[in-house]
């Protein structure tokens, strides 16, 4: 069974409509399924995602996970409404440098993680590859990415609180992640967001169900 995995309804409510996926779990989780696939919404934030990505993954018998919904950018290169394929997923406020990892490296566990573009490959079109970066700090301005985001070894264009929880989750339990999002808004470049946050979203979530449709 296909998992597709996000933070907030508002990205995924058309594509549970669409799919018509039963609500089978809202106590803890808000779980959705048919036959053929499970949506879970898991919260905003690292430990939320890992913690629901974790009980899902250890109760149910999920063959691939897919992340998608919205970010933002921090990368000049990109615009509201891109579409952009995740290649590598980074923790930008982990630091234990000084017993010799690198920043953003949680001891122990990988520098980075790779997502599976092969899932995706040939089904979409007007699309970028970038690198991801992920916190529990809602990074909004160019001081916060100077002080977090510039320490990685690597370019990073998109932000957001959860990728890097479902990853290093996903690699735990042996599992491939793809990772798709669309941006929302582009830190720090003069009116590269048109459209509100508020408004933004319900568009987003037509395309992603538009991304869904091509990638299912």
């Amino acid at each position: 069974m296909k998992l597709i995995i996000g933070a907030m309804h508002e990205e995924l409510q058309y594509s549970i409509d669409y799919f018509d996926l039963h609500k089978i779990e809202d106590e803890k989780f808000n779980i959705y399924k048919n036959d053929d696939l499970m949506f879970c919404i898991t919260g905003i934030g690292l430990i939320n995602s890992a913690a629901q990505l974790a009980y899902i993954l250890t109760k149910y018998d999920i063959d691939e996970i897919i992340n998608i919904g919205t970010s933002g950018g921090c990368d000049n290169k990109l615009k509201q409404g891109d579409i952009v394929i995740i290649d590598k997923i980074y923790n930008c406020v982990a630091d234990a440098t000084v017993f010799g990892y690198e920043y953003g490296q949680v001891p122990r566990m990988p520098k980075f993680y790779q997502s599976n573009n092969n899932l995706l490959q040939g089904k979409l079109k007007n699309y970028q590859i970038k690198n991801i970066a992920s916190s529990d700090i809602f990074i909004n301005s160019q001081d916060q990415i100077d002080k977090f985001v510039k320490k990685i070894n690597n370019q990073i264009s998109v932000l957001d609180m959860e990728c890097f929880a479902y990853a290093q989750t996903a690699y735990l339990f042996e599992k491939k992640l793809s990772v798709i999002k669309i941006i929302s808004d582009i830190i720090g470049v003069k009116d590269a967001n048109n459209v509100q946050f508020s408004d933004f979203i319900k568009i987003a979530g037509k395309e992603i169900l538009e991304i869904l449709k091509k990638i299912l």
